[in-house]
């Protein structure tokens, strides 16, 4: 019997991988993005940072002469926030998604100015909603992501999305067709505007999520 064949869009480690393979899955991967910082300056106030992503705290961690004691820190998603205490840095709020921020935000903090580190490639929701709230914002871009499109044959029975821009990416040389979409997250699964596509989202905004939920799916079909 012919193993269904599973493409991630971005690299997975050797665990990662061997969950797949042992599902009795074929795997191809590459990554669909790259991420590279770019040089930028941070602004001495406001004192409220938010982080969408491990990009943008790696790329500020990297900048050695940024003053952290007297900043209140707000990130999205579990790794965000892991990479910012392995380095010592106190989070005052995570949530899972931006919206679940936003949401906080306008409860207990409305009358803040926020800075949002982020990439030249976001989504606007985070913007738009805090302008329509009235609260002010700035944002510093300092990392850039750039597409790197290929070309899949064949079409995989299951695809794996782990951000916005790597849908983006996908689609702008592949079609969906009948692949099952398995995706980190709402917003990832966002970008997915095809009527009949099939999408998956992860019960929790990690890779491993999406491993489990793609090993799940395929075995439930087995045992039809």
């Amino acid at each position: 019997m012919k193993k269904p064949l599973i493409v991630s869009t971005k690299k997975l480690n050797f665990s990662q991988r061997e969950r797949l393979l042992s599902a009795q899955l074929a795997v191809q991967e590459y990554n669909a993005i790259r991420v590279e910082t770019i040089s930028f300056n941070v602004p001495t106030t406001p004192a409220h940072w938010v982080f969408s992503s491990q990009n943008a705290v790696q790329a500020v961690l990297e900048k050695k002469d940024i003053r952290w004691a007297d900043k209140t820190l707000f990130c999205v998603g579990e790794k965000t926030k892991n990479l910012l205490e392995k380095n010592g840095k106190k989070v005052a709020k995570m949530t899972q998604n931006m919206q679940e921020l936003v949401d906080f935000i306008e409860k207990k903090f409305k009358k803040n100015h926020f800075l949002h580190f982020c990439g030249n490639i976001r989504l606007p929701l985070f913007s738009a909603k805090l302008t329509a709230l009235g609260i002010p914002f700035s944002e510093t871009v300092v990392y850039h992501t750039f597409m790197q499109r290929k070309k899949i044959f064949p079409p995989p029975d299951g695809i794996l999305f782990f951000s916005p821009s790597g849908v983006q990416s996908y689609v702008s040389q592949n079609n969906i067709g009948s692949s099952v979409c398995f995706c980190i997250g709402h917003t990832t699964a966002s970008q997915l505007t095809i009527p009949s596509a099939q999408v998956l989202i992860a019960s929790f905004p990690a890779i491993e999520q999406v491993i489990q939920k793609t090993v799940k799916y395929y075995r439930s079909l087995n045992h039809d």
